[in-house]
């Protein structure tokens, strides 16, 4: 009786602790995990408005494209602190693989209540579909979010002095990676020649770092980074690749031969823009003061990449001779006007002005608008331009609707908790111990 009491009363002190926005939050996170039970319970039919001619919708569109291509954030910041120079954003790195790792546990948590057999996801593991894009990039987001997993443990270690797990980390990782694109090797080829070919590069690579011959990153070994660097990109390009095999159903506005780099360009677009809009909304939430010198920096690379994009998407569509399309009307073509208009166009814009860039509400609506445009374009892509028979229609059921809403919900609540309690932004203290 004592006993529930305490819990009765350690749930309302921590009701009590929460602001107004954060009992929203866990309210609907609460709510969307109920209707993952009802959706379990009762099935796809019950809990989605998903049929033959729409068998892809919200959950595909928004939970996993949109979500594994805002999550590039960690793979590009990485990538520019420890391949490329750019060690003068390391403070960014953090936030950003905290991001990241988030995105793709929450993307595969979303896979299985998107599957209509998630009981068989682990099959392709030993189930080798060479013919299928979905099977790369089934390993290669297994394999990513291993990578992300491992970049990330140094900043638990960190927090709780566990040091000596810290030196055994440094010492196996170079070794893990070898061993998992080894076997990446192997089941992307199925040849064995190949995986020894690959693992003997690296052993010689490593080998050679250790013997002091290359230089060497020892707070984060370079295998590691080279590793979701490589993960990344092939499966940001590859979702892409799905969509090749529905030239018939994909609208021609957005089915392209070159969707996987488009789909690789945008990812890699959004990342400064995501990382700036975790930055900014973290100090304005939950009181972390960001690196705006870094921020207001990295702005410069904005208008390069939102530039590149918005002239490989004109030379797309000339050189497909589809340009004419976009001035017809039709509701695929309002939507394609929105997504250039809204998601690359303004923000391109807003970036390309120094006034605005150097305040902090600028550079976070310009990179609210780059967000905003990615999502719009992957909707657009799995939903939007989707053509079917013209009596089939789909919209999101309010069950979809509510349980990807509350997916994003947890996501805050596990973001928050880490900054908290975790060493995530290195220039501040820990507010807790």
């Amino acid at each position: 009786m004592l006993k529930g009491k305490i819990s009765q009363k350690t749930v309302k002190d921590f009701i009590s602790k929460l602001s107004f926005g954060g009992k929203i939050v866990w309210a609907l996170a609460i709510f969307g995990l109920i209707l993952v039970l009802y959706r379990y319970a009762f099935g796809l039919g019950a809990a989605t408005n998903l049929s033959d001619g729409y068998p892809w919708g919200l959950w595909i569109g928004f939970d996993i494209l949109a979500g594994i291509a805002l999550a590039a954030g960690g793979f590009v910041m990485a990538g520019t602190v420890h391949l490329f120079g750019g060690h003068k954003y390391h403070a960014l790195s953090r936030p950003a693989i905290l991001t990241a790792l988030l995105g793709y546990l929450l993307f595969i948590f979303g896979l299985f209540f998107d599957l209509g057999r998630p009981w068989n996801l682990w099959r392709a593991i030993y189930s080798w579909n060479h013919a299928s894009p979905m099977f790369e990039v089934a390993w290669c987001v297994m394999l990513y979010t291993t990578v992300l997993i491992l970049e990330f443990a140094p900043i638990v270690l960190e927090r709780y002095k566990l040091n000596k797990l810290l030196e055994l980390w440094r010492t196996l990782v170079p070794w893990i990676i070898i061993f998992m694109l080894g076997m990446f090797t192997l089941a992307m080829s199925y040849s064995l020649a190949w995986a020894l070919v690959m693992v003997i590069i690296l052993l010689v690579w490593e080998i050679s770092m250790r013997a002091g011959w290359m230089p060497r990153d020892k707070q984060m070994p370079i295998l590691l980074i080279m590793a979701g660097v490589m993960f990344s990109t092939m499966h940001q390009s590859s979702l892409g690749s799905i969509f090749l095999l529905a030239p018939t159903k994909l609208h021609i506005l957005w089915y392209t031969p070159i969707i996987p780099l488009l789909f690789l360009l945008s990812a890699i677009m959004a990342a400064p823009a995501m990382v700036t809009f975790e930055s900014l909304m973290s100090e304005k939430i939950l009181k972390h003061k960001s690196r705006f010198d870094l921020l207001s920096d990295l702005a410069g690379w904005m208008p390069y990449l939102l530039g590149f994009y918005l002239l490989i998407k004109i030379a797309d569509l000339l050189g497909r001779n589809v340009a004419l399309q976009t001035f017809t009307m039709s509701p695929q073509t309002i939507s394609w006007w929105l997504e250039i208009t809204i998601g690359v166009v303004l923000p391109l814009i807003l970036f390309l002005s120094s006034e605005i860039v150097k305040t902090k509400g600028g550079l976070l609506w310009a990179s609210t608008l780059v967000i905003i445009g990615l999502v719009w374009n992957r909707i657009n892509v799995a939903i939007v331009g989707v053509k079917v028979e013209k009596w089939e229609t789909y919209y999101p059921y309010w069950i979809e609707l509510f349980i990807t809403i509350g997916v994003v919900a947890i996501g805050l609540i596990v973001f928050k908790w880490a900054v908290i309690n975790l060493p995530i932004y290195e220039h501040e203290k820990l507010s807790t111990v």
